[in-house]
């Protein structure tokens, strides 16, 4: 999808304009997930140019990142698109597809994480800070293989 088609908001459309003049090498877009108690990675696996190295460095982060944190699961998400049937107007569909780089969107639940419940707080800013942590030594642990 050309970026002229995409209906932008300011901040969108600067943020579009930086990654088409440096590249981007992995995009990480974090949400919160208001049905699904848990903490899973999207992916792009139905982009039309998925391939072997970028399925090779989605595996490595996500079983890093199962390793530093006791959050993240990777059993439980959304289903994996059919390939060439992504949503192409999803942000980590298209700079997936737009830049040939590793690009993931990492859910978290906004009540409690089910596979490791805390009665007393529930989901909480601390384990925001724990899962950004792990996330980033999953980064480091790929980061020599981007390009």
């Amino acid at each position: 999808m050309a970026k002229s088609k995409l209906r932008q908001k300011p901040e969108v459309f600067h943020v579009i304009n930086k990654m088409e003049a440096t590249g981007v090498d992995l995009f990480y877009d974090v949400h919160g997930d208001e049905a699904l108690p848990y903490v899973f990675l999207a992916g792009s696996q139905g982009t039309p140019s998925y391939s072997d190295r970028l399925a090779g460095l989605r595996d490595k982060f996500s079983e890093v990142l199962k390793l530093a944190s006791a959050d993240f699961q990777s059993e439980i998400g959304y289903e994996v698109d059919a390939p060439g049937a992504a949503n192409m107007t999803v942000a980590t569909n298209w700079v997936a597809e737009r830049f040939d780089c590793l690009a993931n969107t990492l859910e978290m639940p906004f009540k409690d994480n089910d596979n490791l419940p805390d009665e007393e707080m529930g989901w909480s800013p601390e384990r925001s800070i724990k899962l950004g942590e792990a996330s980033l030594v999953a980064m480091l642990a790929v980061v020599d293989d981007l390009r």
